[in-house]
C-alpha cells in the first residue's frame, strides 16, 4: 500500500510540505538551502578531521561520518569520547558564529561553560566545550540522546494528541524554569531541538531539550553577551518577535518559541504566516492566531487560551514559567483524575451511608462556616478580546496561590468555584452557604494595550456586607505584584498571618 500523504509544515523553515511514512523524506527547501550554504563547518566533507580533542567522529556502515543533524549554527556528529569511553553528540560550530578573533571565541567558550552548569532531567547535558588546536574549530560535546526529535515524530506520524503534547509541554517548561534560575535562554527552541523517547513505563513520554550549548548567559555584562556579529540567532518560524530586534531576550522569548512548537505538534502547522517570515526575515505581524486550526485538532478551550497567551507579541503579556506550569497542571488534571475513577467509584459506593451521616452533622443549620475561610470566585473578563479570558483566569489563580500561604485560612479550590463563572446576579449569601465559607472575593480584569485594571471586592457572605474594595491600574508587567497586594489586603482584613 502506498504511504498516505499528510499535510504539515517543516519545523526548520516553516515551509508547507507533504509528508509520508518514508524515513528518507526531507524538506526540499532545507535541502536546497544546505546545498547553497555559504559557510559550512567544512567546505568538503572529505576534509572533515577524524578527531577533535578527545572526541573521534564515528562512522556509519558506509564509511561516512555519522551526522546527527545540522542547522544554521553548525553540524552535529555522533562521536566517541576516548577519555570516558562513551558516545556523545559533538557539535561543530560554524566560523560565522564564533568569529576569527580570540575575543569572540572566548565568548563562545563562556556561554558553553554557562550551559554546561545546567543539570536537569529534561535537558541534554553539555559535557565539555573546546577549541581544536589543529583546526581552530569550536565545538562542544553533549549527552547523546537516543530517539527522535519532535520534528521527526510529527513528520512520521502526523500531529500528536492533546495529552501527549501537554506532557511534553510540562517537561519542557520544567527545563526552562531550571535554565531561568541560571540566567540562561535557549534562543532556538523548536521541534528539531527537542528529543522524544518512550520511557520504561509504557506510554510515559521522556523529553530532552538539546542545543542549550549556545544559550545566552544573561548574567554577563551588556556588550559582552553577543555571540554573533550582529546576526540573527534562532529559527525564524519559531523565534519570538523580540529576537528580530536588538532587544535583550529572556525566558519569555523561549516561552513564545515553546508556544509555536506546541502549536506545530498539535496541528502540523504554524500559528502565524511563517513562510513569509522565513523569506523576509521580519517578525510576525500583529494579529490573532488562527484558532480554527486548534479547534479542528480537538484542542480544548483551556489549552487554546494558553497557547494564545504564550504567543502574545508583547513579552510582558506571556505567562511566566511558574504560571505556565500551573496552567499545564490544570490541563492535565482531568486525565489524571480519570485514572482514579474506578477506585473512587468503589470507595464512594462503600461509604455512601457514612457520607449521609457526616453531612447531616455538618449541614449549615448545625454549624457556621469557619471565620477564616474564603472562596475566590472567577473574575470577570471586561476586555473586548475573549482570548484575554486566560489572563483573567491567571489573576484568579495567582491570588489563590498567595492565599494558600496564609496561615489558618481555609481556601476553596478553583475547581469548586468554576461553576459560578458568568452567573448574572450572583446570590453571594447562597454561594457562601454552598461552599461553606464566611468570605468571598470577586472582581474583574480589563486589559488595554500594556495597561491592566484589576478590581477586587471582599464580601462577608453571611450578611452580604462589603468589607474591602480596591482598584489597581498598573502596567502589565506589574500584574503579579497586584496579585500579592490583593492577597495581603485580604489577610489583613481577616486578621490572619501570612506564612513565611
Amino acid at each position: 500500500m502506498a504511504p498516505v500523504a499528510k499535510s504539515t509544515t517543516c519545523a526548520r523553515c516553516g515551509e508547507a510540505l507533504e509528508t509520508t511514512s518514508s524515513p528518507d523524506f526531507d524538506c526540499m527547501v532545507c535541502l536546497l538551502g544546505l546545498g547553497l550554504e555559504k559557510s559550512p563547518v567544512f567546505s568538503d566533507r572529505e576534509l572533515l578531521p577524524e578527531q577533535f580533542g578527545q572526541y573521534v567522529i564515528e562512522k556509519r556502515d558506509d564509511g561516512c561520518a555519522w551526522e546527527l543533524g545540522r542547522g544554521a549554527m553548525g553540524v552535529t556528529y555522533r562521536a566517541f569520547d576516548t577519555s570516558l569511553q562513551r558516545s556523545v553528540a559533538l557539535k561543530l560550530i560554524k566560523a560565522d558564529f564564533t568569529g576569527p578573533t580570540s575575543d569572540t571565541r572566548e565568548r563562545f567558550m563562556r556561554e558553553a561553560r554557562a550551559s554546561g552548569a545546567l543539570r536537569h532531567p529534561s535537558v541534554a547535558t553539555v559535557y565539555q566545550s573546546g577549541i581544536d588546536e589543529g583546526t581552530g574549530q569550536c565545538f562542544y560535546a553533549m549527552e547523546l540522546v537516543e530517539g527522535e526529535t519532535l520534528d521527526e515524530r510529527v513528520r512520521r506520524t502526523g500531529p500528536l494528541d492533546v495529552g501527549t503534547v501537554a506532557e511534553i509541554a510540562r517537561q519542557i517548561t520544567a527545563a526552562l524554569a531550571a535554565a531561568e534560575k541560571r540566567g540562561l535562554v535557549h534562543r532556538d527552541l523548536k521541534p528539531a531541538n527537542v528529543m522524544i523517547a518512550t520511557g520504561e513505563e509504557g506510554d510515559k513520554v521522556a523529553i530532552k531539550v538539546i542545543d542549550f550549548g549556545l544559550a545566552k548567559a544573561l548574567a554577563e555584562a551588556p556588550g559582552t553577551r553577543v555571540l554573533t556579529r550582529g546576526e540573527f540567532i534562532g529559527t525564524p518560524a519559531f523565534a519570538s518577535p523580540e529576537q528580530f530586534t536588538d532587544a535583550n531576550v529572556d525566558v519569555r522569548s523561549d516561552i513564545y518559541s515553546l508556544g509555536a512548537t506546541l502549536w506545530y505538534l498539535l496541528t502540523g502547522g504554524m500559528p502565524f504566516g511563517d513562510r513569509s517570515v522565513q523569506k523576509s526575515g521580519e517578525p510576525p505581524s500583529p494579529g490573532r492566531p488562527p484558532l480554527e486550526q486548534l479547534k479542528a485538532a480537538g484542542v480544548p478551550a483551556q489549552f487554546r487560551s494558553l497557547l494564545v497567551a504564550m504567543l502574545a507579541l508583547e513579552p510582558a503579556a506571556r505567562p511566566g514559567v511558574t504560571q505556565l506550569a500551573a496552567k499545564l497542571a490544570a490541563i492535565q488534571a482531568p486525565k489524571r483524575g480519570a485514572r482514579l475513577l474506578g477506585a473512587a467509584a468503589v470507595l464512594a459506593l462503600g461509604g455512601l451511608v457514612a457520607y449521609w451521616a457526616v453531612t447531616s452533622r455538618l449541614s449549615p443549620q448545625n454549624g457556621a462556616a469557619p471565620e477564616k475561610s474564603i472562596a475566590v470566585l472567577p473574575f470577570e473578563n471586561l476586555s473586548r478580546d475573549p482570548d484575554n479570558a486566560f489572563f483573567t483566569d491567571g489573576v484568579q489563580d495567582e491570588i489563590l496561590t498567595d492565599l494558600a500561604k496564609v496561615a489558618e485560612l481555609k481556601v476553596i479550590s478553583r475547581t469548586s468555584v468554576i461553576s459560578y463563572r458568568d452567573i448574572s446576579g450572583r446570590n453571594l449569601r447562597k454561594i457562601g452557604q454552598e461552599l461553606g465559607v464566611a468570605h468571598l472575593l470577586e472582581g474583574s480584569v480589563q486589559r488595554a494595550g500594556n495597561r491592566v485594571r484589576v478590581n477586587a471586592k471582599l464580601i462577608d457572605a453571611r450578611n452580604d456586607v462589603h468589607l474591602w474594595a480596591q482598584t489597581y491600574d498598573r502596567d502589565l508587567a506589574d500584574v503579579f505584584a497586584i496579585q500579592s497586594e490583593i492577597a495581603k489586603a485580604i489577610a489583613d482584613q481577616l486578621q490572619a498571618k501570612l506564612s513565611p
